[in-house]
């Protein structure tokens, strides 16, 4: 009996043993299972914070194109300045005959820009279909095209002027309509009166070229830039008509409202994670920075026109000197 007992025992050891190493296998299956599981899923969410951390806002390689383009087109910006400032230098210095001065850009305002009002009392042929009509006179057409875009209409209207060629010739009007008129004989500077004059006139056209240094200044920031639009990404933004060549006063019109889009507001505003939205705020803050150089570029020229046109009233009875001072030296060289 005690046999039986040991036998039956032994038995039962054997199967609850055998028991016991079929859960630790079963439980160890779990637990592994479990451990592979736990890992996959903090590999799925490191993925995802990474995705979340390197995603850059909707608008991002559009701010790096734009901010790359604006550099590009102000140093074109200020090289065509150079071009404008010369040809209002030349007209003033040129000058050796008023008269014939001032018909020649009368005749070009008749032919090319012909008003509404000049039109109607007959000075010239007014053409309704003309969108230059009267843009020699009206500072509206130096600071942006008739259809309200900052970028200057650059084809030529049946007249044979573009809007650039408009706005300069409004800024000669303004700065150098009737310029003194030079002496005609080459002996001026051999008197101590003509060389007087000369310098009366040099100081003159200096303290102009203040003044047409600003508006040429505006007349290039309107002046269309072959392709600057696809190269800033902003050639086709929402509510703005597709323009490939744009005026870098154009391009910072547009990349201001693409700030203000629907989609760049409700990219950031539903962003989770604080790299994305940092990123946003180093665009946003570049781009500030940039337009307060801008700024400060626009003050040094107001600032100078202010004593440009200080020195002018200081010295208003200056060009009354300067014809006064030609006809002295006229006199001198014909003795």
């Amino acid at each position: 009996m005690n046999s039986t007992i040991r036998t039956t025992m032994s038995e039962v050891a054997g199967i609850l043993s055998g028991e016991i190493n079929k859960s630790a296998i079963a439980n160890k299956a779990v637990l592994e299972g479990l451990e592979s599981y736990r890992q996959q899923e903090d590999l799925r969410k490191s993925a995802i914070d990474l995705q979340a951390k390197l995603e850059l806002p909707a608008n991002t390689c559009s701010n790096m194109a734009a901010m790359d383009g604006l550099a590009k087109a102000s140093q074109s910006t200020q090289a065509a300045v150079i071009k404008g400032q010369t040809e209002v230098s030349k007209a003033i210095k040129s000058n050796t005959n008023t008269l014939k001065l001032v018909e020649a850009l009368g005749k070009k305002s008749d032919t090319k820009y012909c008003s509404e009002e000049d039109g109607a009392r007959g000075i010239c042929t007014y053409k309704p279909n003309n969108e230059l009509s009267g843009a020699d006179q009206n500072a509206l057409f130096l600071f942006q095209s008739r259809s309200g875009s900052r970028t200057f209409s650059d084809a030529a209207t049946s007249d044979g002027a573009s809007q650039h060629e408009a706005a300069g010739d409004y800024i000669q009007r303004m700065v150098a309509g009737i310029p003194p008129e030079q002496l005609r004989t080459k002996d001026m500077d051999k008197t101590p009166q003509g060389r007087a004059y000369i310098e009366l006139v040099r100081r003159y056209t200096g303290m102009l070229s203040m003044s047409a240094y600003s508006l040429n200044q505006i007349r290039e920031a309107g002046k269309p830039i072959k392709d600057l639009g696809k190269q800033t990404k902003l050639h086709n933004v929402e509510g703005f008509p597709v323009e490939e060549s744009m005026s870098m006063n154009e391009a910072v019109r547009r990349f201001v409202q693409t700030q203000f889009s629907d989609k760049v507001t409700t990219d950031l505003a539903t962003a989770t994670d604080s790299n994305k939205i940092l990123r946003a705020m180093a665009t946003q803050n570049s781009f500030g920075l940039w337009m307060d150089y801008q700024k400060l570029e626009q003050n040094s020229r107001m600032e100078g026109m202010l004593a440009t046109q200080l020195a002018l009233v200081a010295e208003q009875s200056l060009r009354p000197q300067i014809d006064a001072q030609r006809v002295v030296a006229s006199r001198t060289v014909r003795q």
